[in-house]
């Protein structure tokens, strides 16, 4: 038992020696930066490139997806106030039991103001922009954008002893006819706390369930990720970064 404990205290110091001090820029599922699975304003830095995948429990998925599934995505801020993530969600096309095929999504951030000492940044985002349907691409009813929506976003952090608390909202809007929200309004607090700054903390609302889970930095190049929805169902992801600037 006593050596179990310290293995224990070394495997936590050892990932706090390999966690990055940097501060965390959550990674969503749709692969644009965020909470878990709620827009925020955050955007990451200038020439950051995303690489990473998620394992998606059937439930945080539209009705299309009556299985267990995952994605994979492609991100890159451009400019220091825009951010674009291309991410392919996997499907059975023709209901054989098995991954056929892949929905292709885009998904654009724009930061309006950032974060100062009295004021929270303010972003607008769409998720799944464009739909396969080649008469009007973004089409609300035909094609497959199945993760259509709209949002605008506030941020607001707060140190506390080192500790960063972080404050968001967001107000979504459907861009399509195969996606649904119980309430417009999500949102949530994420917590770094001072001895851990690349451990990042989150309890949100996503429009239709609350989920609970976090995100961790290491290296200064790895997220890993993981939640609960709704208290009950599974997620998890990783993602690559580094700057090409």
């Amino acid at each position: 038992m006593r050596s179990m404990i310290i293995n224990m205290r070394r495997l936590g110091a050892t990932l706090l020696l390999l966690a990055s001090s940097l501060y965390s820029y959550s990674q969503g599922t749709m692969g644009i930066s965020g909470l878990l699975n709620s827009p925020n304003a955050l955007i990451s830095p200038e020439g950051t490139v995303k690489i990473g995948g998620n394992f998606l429990h059937q439930r945080l998925t539209p009705d299309k997806w009556d299985y267990n599934t995952f994605n994979y995505s492609l991100n890159i801020t451009f400019f220091p106030f825009v951010e674009i993530a291309i991410t392919n969600t996997a499907f059975d096309l023709y209901d054989e039991g098995k991954f056929t095929n892949v929905d292709r999504s885009v998904c654009v951030k724009f930061r309006l103001l950032k974060e100062g000492k009295y004021y929270p940044s303010v972003a607008i985002g769409s998720n799944d922009v464009i739909t396969s349907n080649t008469d009007n691409l973004v089409d609300p009813g035909n094609g497959n954008k199945y993760f259509g929506t709209h949002y605008i976003a506030l941020s607001k952090h707060f140190k506390i002893s080192e500790t960063t608390i972080g404050l968001h909202a967001a107000y979504n809007m459907l861009s399509s006819t195969k996606q649904r929200i119980n309430f417009p309004v999500s949102g949530g607090i994420s917590f770094s706390p001072s001895f851990f700054k690349s451990l990042n903390l989150i309890a949100e609302y996503d429009t239709r369930n609350y989920n609970l889970g976090g995100t961790l930095l290491l290296f200064k190049h790895l997220y890993l990720q993981f939640f609960v929805q709704d208290l009950k169902y599974v997620s998890f992801g990783a993602q690559a970064q580094f700057s090409i600037l």
